[in-house]
């Protein structure tokens, strides 16, 4: 389980950070965030979808990772598998959260991450400054930071419009056992195939446009999950994987 600790000089200057074991955190995560400005580069590796935030305030965009809770077909024996680790990775073992009483933005550490260690990349120099890779980790957040208040704004913009679509997967495996997932959701085409032209050309001008059709292309990746969670998981082999309108 993580433990989050306010990232502080007095309190974390003898740890470092072993990147080559941030894959085995990454092992937990069957959806990963996708930010807006990365969907288009993570939609050709991974199948993407619409998912309600933790809190269900508002939509985000999730890579369907793996076919059951902290299961990362992706990654195996600390290795990760795909060519793109999107932002929510590239950030670990570190987070960002505001301070209830003071409203400032404050940087917490996972010091259950296996990545924790006394050798690898140091955080605080003797004279307790960040190091040049804490800086770089920073900068991270703040970009992760500002492209999640991006997401949320056009996100919430494209379920005004109507144009996602809550789906339900129907895992079948080869068994012949079924399971349904729900929660996600995708691109409604028959809304978007209706937009009329100033309505295409909004999208366009702000870049939703190429996200959406990269969405829907990025489905076919399933097949790529299919392959990698039959290796992974032999014992739970699929055989498909089929999306029907949510019942919910």
């Amino acid at each position: 389980m993580p433990k989050f600790e306010t990232l502080s000089a007095d309190t974390h200057s003898n740890i470092a950070i072993d990147e080559s074991k941030l894959a085995t955190t990454y092992s937990k995560f069957h959806l990963l965030n996708i930010e807006i400005k990365e969907a288009v580069q993570a939609a050709s590796e991974f199948p993407l979808f619409f998912s309600k935030s933790p809190d269900a305030k508002y939509w985000t965009i999730s890579a369907l990772c793996g076919l059951a809770p902290q299961e990362n077909v992706f990654e195996t024996q600390g290795t990760w598998l795909g060519h793109y680790a999107p932002l929510s990775l590239r950030t670990l073992p570190f987070v960002t959260r505001i301070d209830g009483e003071s409203q400032q933005q404050e940087i917490l550490v996972d010091v259950e991450s296996p990545a924790i260690s006394t050798q690898g990349e140091p955080l605080f120099l003797a004279s307790k400054r960040p190091t040049a890779y804490l800086d770089t980790k920073k900068k991270l957040l703040e970009e992760r930071v500002n492209a999640m208040q991006q997401t949320a704004v056009m996100l919430n913009q494209l379920s005004e419009m109507g144009l996602i679509h809550a789906v339900d997967l129907i895992i079948e495996y080869k068994d012949n056992t079924n399971q349904r997932v729900g929660g996600l959701a995708t691109v409604n085409e028959q809304r978007l195939q209706a937009l009329n032209g100033e309505e295409l050309a909004s999208l366009n001008q702000k870049g939703l446009l190429n996200v959406l059709f990269n969405m829907l292309g990025s489905i076919f990746q399933v097949n790529r999950v299919i392959r990698l969670q039959n290796t992974k998981f032999p014992g739970r082999a699929v055989n498909n994987i089929k999306f029907e309108t949510s019942k919910s």
